[in-house]
């Protein structure tokens, strides 16, 4: 189709300039009869692929009808058909909108300030939220799709632009389309899963955020050295930068960001790895950060940062003593190999973690990984057990081997009495008797392998007396239910960052919950935020005080003993 001339009329539209063009589409300034100014897309339904079509319309169309009213995304308004130079077309007119691309202000400015980054990337989201509650994912977020209109404060105003390649967003899973759709996809601001298995999930546009997110802030592409040139075909694009991410994993990219902007680090970790949802993203990019990275969101009479975006032993309330053993004995020298092997010393193996259930344990054992910068390995020790004889020992094999594979792994296994209690000198246990064996056997020097174990238990007192010798669980620490200091932590921790009353006594809320768990007091906080929401409220003392007498403490409720494979 060949560029449309000045003056040439589109329905009731005139053609100002021309903007792009593309194979199948052109983008125009057009006027109204009124001499106001739109943005027009232009489709040459003769070339339009298929799969790009919903019916005999471009897919876009579709998209822009599900949509209703967002700041943060175009609004259709007016579409048609009519033949130009003998040629069917299909156009689509929205507001004309005055400012620059994000690639265009990186390009000329350098990288974004981090409030300005964390602002548009906030923008984002709300319009991915938009976007999804109406059954569609974009699926081409990159900064050449987003617009920073210009306001007449100097501020701008992200807009989420082009949905050519949107497509129905699958709220029951994934849904996998025909792999010519993603010819044109960006493989550095694309989920790995779509690029490599063209499998659309709820994650790919939250994914794109994410790798935008790192742009804004570097002034670079995400994995930006991978080896992909403009004419290589989609498919060997897609292969080497999927294989390039095995190579270079999500950590080491952002690596040098975790010591400038850590808690936006924490965001686009947990985004990339695909481990929050909109709903949650918005919520972390809410905090409210100043230049330096410092977190200016009062909340409580003090500075704190969102739960969900504190890093390592920062996210624990309390629990200081431990924190400070384990730090000097065991991540100090796996920190420092070189001063340990000059001086001799016995790096650890594992830790055991024991104390009531819903203390945290499994949750600490998360952080010390992300103390230490390693990978985590969650395994439970139900899916160790096995009706067949021998098959528990190769399956404990498998499992250190799979985390020294891994590299510079902490390796938590969860109520890991269940594989290692007391052997019997009973023929008939010597199944177990072999898997504890087995078990002791890859303990053994695991750290030469880059292995840390995490043991956690709720019956220390049953576990064989063997595996916690010097040299297996060196180290073994008590998670206790939280006393009064750590349940005041706690609620300010979790009540930061909400609609609060002013009548908030934290004090009494800790007073109230003697003998709770860690866990009970998220638990509660959100029971009272929950009321408090439906309400339109802020959080007052009595929605809390409600919600702590009508629930009593998880360790009240009667457990019964863990079974384990005898």
């Amino acid at each position: 189709m060949n560029e449309l001339k000045q003056g040439t009329e589109i329905g009731d539209y005139v053609v100002l300039y021309s903007m792009t063009n593309k194979e199948y589409t052109q983008t125009y300034c057009v006027a109204d009869k009124n001499n106001f100014q739109f943005f027009m897309k232009v489709y040459d339904m003769r070339h339009t692929p298929d799969f790009l079509c919903n019916g005999k319309d471009p897919q876009e169309l579709w998209a822009y009808s599900r949509l209703g009213l967002c700041d943060y995304l175009p609004r259709l308004q007016h579409s048609g058909r009519t033949t130009v130079n003998r040629t069917e077309i299909v156009y689509l007119v929205t507001k004309y909108f005055r400012g620059k691309l994000l690639s265009q202000y990186i390009e000329e400015n350098g990288p974004l300030t981090q409030g300005e980054a964390q602002s548009v990337a906030l923008s984002l989201v709300k319009a991915v939220k938009h976007l999804n509650h109406r059954g569609v994912c974009h699926l081409d977020i990159t900064p050449q799709n987003i617009l920073l209109e210009s306001n007449s404060d100097g501020s701008f105003t992200p807009k989420l632009i082009d949905l050519e390649y949107a497509c129905e967003w699958p709220q029951n899973g994934e849904m996998t389309h025909k792999v010519q759709r993603f010819e044109k996809i960006n493989p550095y601001y694309s989920h790995t899963e779509l690029l490599a298995k063209q499998k659309v999930s709820d994650s790919d546009d939250l994914f794109s955020i994410g790798a935008i997110l790192y742009t804004m802030l570097t002034g670079k592409r995400p994995w930006a050295d991978c080896p992909i040139t403009s004419d290589m075909p989609a498919a060997a694009r897609h292969l080497n930068m999927v294989n390039w991410r095995k190579e270079h994993p999500l950590e080491s990219l952002l690596e040098p960001l975790d010591s400038v902007h850590p808690p936006l680090a924490r965001a686009m970790e947990l985004t990339m790895n695909g481990y929050v949802k909109a709903e949650e993203l918005e919520n972390l990019l809410q905090v409210t950060m100043g230049e330096e990275g410092q977190d200016s969101h009062v909340g409580l009479g003090q500075k704190t940062l969102h739960p969900a975006l504190m890093i390592g032993f920062a996210a624990i309330a309390g629990l200081d003593e431990v924190k400070q053993s384990i730090a000097q004995h065991i991540i100090w020298p796996l920190k420092h190999p070189e001063k340990a092997q000059e001086y001799r010393l016995t790096l650890p193996n594992g830790i055991l973690l024991y104390g009531p259930p819903g203390c945290g344990k499994s949750y600490f054992a998360s952080k010390l990984a992300e103390e230490l910068k390693w990978k985590m390995e969650f395994v439970s020790t139900s899916s160790l057990g096995s009706k067949y004889i021998h098959e528990t020992q190769g399956k404990i094999k498998d499992m250190f081997d799979k985390a020294a594979k891994a590299g510079h792994c902490v390796l938590c296994i969860d109520e890991i009495d269940g594989i290692l209690s007391v052997r019997s000198s009973d023929p008939g246990e010597q199944s177990h008797n072999d898997e504890v064996n087995e078990f002791l056997v890859q303990l053994n020097e695991c750290h030469k392998r880059g292995i840390l174990v995490v043991g956690t238990t709720n019956r220390k007192d049953i576990m064989d007396p063997a595996v916690l010798r010097a040299g297996r669980f060196d180290f073994q620490f008590e998670i206790t239910a939280p006393n009064t200091e750590m349940r005041k932590r706690l609620f300010e921790m979790y009540l930061s960052h909400r609609p609060l009353a002013e009548d908030l006594d934290i004090a009494e809320l800790a007073d109230m919950t003697e003998g709770y768990a860690s866990v009970d007091v998220p638990f509660v906080v959100n029971e009272a935020a929950l009321v408090a929401a439906i309400a339109d409220l802020p959080v007052s003392q009595d929605h809390l005080r409600n919600v702590i007498r009508n629930h009593p403490s998880s360790l009240a409720i009667t457990r019964p003993n863990p079974i384990g494979f005898r």
